[in-house]
């Protein structure tokens, strides 16, 4: 009987094509993980619950001749009669007629009302914000040109000198030049625009620095964004995750807050001084509606 007789070279080359199938074929059926993208935690728009936190617009009915003033919930006073009034068109009003007022006095109604004090992209040292309208049969009144006016006094536990008027949301200083006068309790001016009013000065710096915001666990694009000066009375609003032009040493309330979709409150809250430009890592956390009213009462 014939046998078949093996070397050990013939067994290695025999060997050889099995362990590369088994080797090749083990890397075939393994499967790649992929690692996994962590998800945010995502908001819906923080406007109505801001909206819903919005102190009231006051209403006066003006139906007959009188010394004045009236005088909003807050203390803010306001002469303006008849005569100085008309419709858009020049026609001149009768009684009666109505004058609406909102006082913003403190940052937390600022940041509900989301008026932020900010000038051309330039901080503004204030003593507060009112928004000063008047409607006849539901047309919005304006003050006739000059000599005509409406005189306002804002009431202030600090006033100071210097204070200018600004006008509109975006606060543009009055042209020419309209300063306020300082009272023992606050401050006074004669107005030429009604509308949004600010009794404030310009306090920007020639060194500055920003504040950009990044978060691993939240979505920041639908969180309502602000920044708080306390030493300047300015609330900054961000639309983007980079704030403005902040001056160097400025000492700061970062606070932000949100709303899931189910109702559910959250917010972010740092003290921080601006010594250069700096990113802020941001973790939202819950919060109840009463700790963070009183989380901004207190700024």
């Amino acid at each position: 009987m014939k046998k078949n007789h093996f070397t050990l070279g013939k067994i290695i080359v025999l060997a050889l094509p099995i362990f590369l199938f088994i080797n090749c074929s083990k890397k075939r059926i393994e499967p790649k993980i992929e690692p996994k993208e962590k998800t945010l935690n995502t908001y819906a728009s923080v406007n109505t619950y801001l909206d819903s936190k919005k102190v009231q617009e006051q209403e006066f009915i003006i139906d007959s001749l009188g010394t004045g003033p009236i005088t909003g919930n807050q203390g803010t006073k306001i002469w303006n009669g008849k005569q100085c009034l008309m419709f858009p068109n020049g026609d001149s009003v009768t009684w009666p007629y109505t004058v609406k007022l909102v006082e913003l006095y403190t940052p937390k109604d600022m940041i509900y009302y989301q008026i932020p004090t900010m000038s051309s992209g330039e901080i503004m040292k204030t003593k507060g914000e009112i928004r000063l309208r008047a409607f006849k049969n539901g047309t919005e009144l304006l003050l006739k040109p000059q000599p005509c006016m409406a005189q306002i006094e804002m009431p202030s536990t600090t006033p100071e000198n210097d204070m200018h008027v600004f006008n509109g949301s975006d606060w543009l200083e009055e042209s020419p030049i309209n300063a306020f006068t300082t009272l023992t309790n606050g401050h006074a001016a004669n107005i030429h625009t009604l509308g949004w009013i600010n009794c404030g000065v310009k306090a920007g710096s020639s060194t500055n620095a920003s504040l950009s915001f990044t978060s691993s666990t939240d979505d920041l694009t639908n969180v309502g964004k602000f920044i708080y000066f306390p030493l300047t009375k300015t609330v900054m609003q961000l639309n983007s995750l980079t704030s403005q032009n902040i001056p160097i040493g400025s000492s700061v309330k970062i606070i932000f807050i949100a709303v899931n979709s189910s109702g559910s409150l959250f917010h972010f809250y740092q003290d921080l001084t601006v010594t250069s430009t700096t990113s802020v890592d941001v973790t939202m956390t819950a919060i109840s509606d009463a700790d963070l009213t009183t989380k901004l009462d207190n700024l």
